[in-house]
């Protein structure tokens, strides 16, 4: 691990609670998925995120785990583990945590720089409009409608996994906290999950920009996974 990839662990590893590992890798993407042929439909891409994941496992005391693909796309962790990873250009990451200190994580790595007007119009809703407004005048050199995508996919990949559903962009509500490189974000539950006071709807986090990249990550406390 190098470059980009190891700024972006030292950036983030002390922001996580201790027995969540965050890994990752830059440049060129591996060729060979360790000599073994390539699951179907997995790209190279999100092969390599899983590698990232099997070197956090590692650490945490669980070599040579099988990461599958769940029904929704989602990893599946090994039992006592839970976890996400994410890929763009040039940038692979993962984080992973034991079911004691974690019930759910959520991680999304995205190229630091302005999304398409006509991306941003489905992402963006409510008072985010004029958050990002006031956020691109207060800290013009960061690229706020990609770091509010990559926001959004994280509260996603974590919220995932305590409900067992995808929800929309704009069911999420986010605000920003530039100075301290942290956000809040609500979500909007639908209909039939509304009626159960477990499912969660608050969710914080972290966001940091390493180079070319931006990497936001949320880490749900264990407690959550109890009351769920």
């Amino acid at each position: 691990m190098t470059g980009v990839a190891a700024a972006l662990v030292g950036a983030l590893q002390h922001r996580v609670p201790s027995g969540v590992v965050v890994s990752a890798a830059d440049g060129a993407v591996p060729g060979p998925f360790r000599g073994r042929p390539a699951p179907s439909g997995r790209s190279p891409e999100s092969r390599s995120a899983r590698d990232c994941a099997r070197a956090a496992l590692a650490v945490l005391g669980r070599g040579h785990a099988d990461i599958p693909t769940g029904e929704g796309g989602q990893p599946v962790w090994p039992t006592g583990f839970v976890g996400s990873l994410s890929h763009c250009p040039g940038l692979r990451v993962a984080a992973v945590g034991r079911i004691g200190v974690a019930s759910a994580i959520g991680i999304d790595v995205e190229v630091h720089r302005p999304i398409r007007p006509a991306v941003a119009a489905t992402i963006v809703c409510g008072s985010e409009v004029s958050m990002l407004a006031r956020l691109a005048s207060s800290h013009p050199a960061v690229a706020w409608s990609a770091v509010l995508w990559s926001v959004k996919e994280s509260v996603f990949k974590a919220w995932y996994p305590l409900t067992g559903r995808w929800v929309d962009y704009a069911a999420c509500e986010v605000v920003m906290h530039p100075d301290r490189g942290s956000f809040d974000a609500r979500v909007v539950a639908p209909a039939d999950l509304r009626a159960q006071p477990t499912t969660p709807r608050t969710f914080a986090g972290r966001w940091v920009v390493v180079g070319a990249h931006v990497c936001t990550v949320v880490i749900v406390p264990a407690w959550r996974r109890r009351k769920a």
